[in-house]
């Protein structure tokens, strides 16, 4: 019998793209990832930035992955156990933190707007509706 750590941990695999008009490529959770710790997707300096009033140059990153269709012990995973994903940020990899949640589960696609100039890093999590969350997707980075 699991622990209630390793039932919160670990419902699904996943991976998440990045960039701007973005395929999904991979088969599992979320679309090919890159970048940090990614398994062959692009970080693509996709939507160009574009100068503030200040300034500061901003830009955005889209974000798109597929909804999984198995559990992480190869079971088959319908679209109903899905209660939605939630998109982390951050400046580095190890500092991610929770920037959306999904109650969507056939939301699979967000633009994160008005990063300032420099590397951001994302993950995307699936959640079931239970609660029970994945580990982060492949981290992927955009610089502006």
């Amino acid at each position: 019998m699991k622990n209630a750590v390793e039932a919160k941990k670990s419902v699904y695999s996943s991976e998440l793209s990045v960039g701007v008009f973005l395929l999904v490529m991979c088969a599992g959770l979320f679309g090919c990832g890159g970048g940090g710790g990614g398994g062959g997707g692009n970080a693509d300096a996709g939507s160009a930035g574009k100068t503030s009033v200040t300034g500061a140059k901003v830009g955005s990153a889209s974000l798109s992955w597929a909804a999984p269709s198995t559990k992480i012990d190869a079971t088959q995973l319908s679209m109903s156990e899905i209660g939605g994903y939630k998109i982390y940020v951050g400046s580095s990899e190890s500092t991610l933190v929770l920037h959306a949640d999904i109650s969507d589960p056939y939301q699979m696609e967000y633009v994160i707007e008005s990063l300032i100039a420099g590397t951001h890093y994302f993950a995307v999590t699936a959640y079931s509706l239970s609660g029970a969350e994945s580990d982060f997707s492949s981290i992927v980075s955009k610089t502006i």
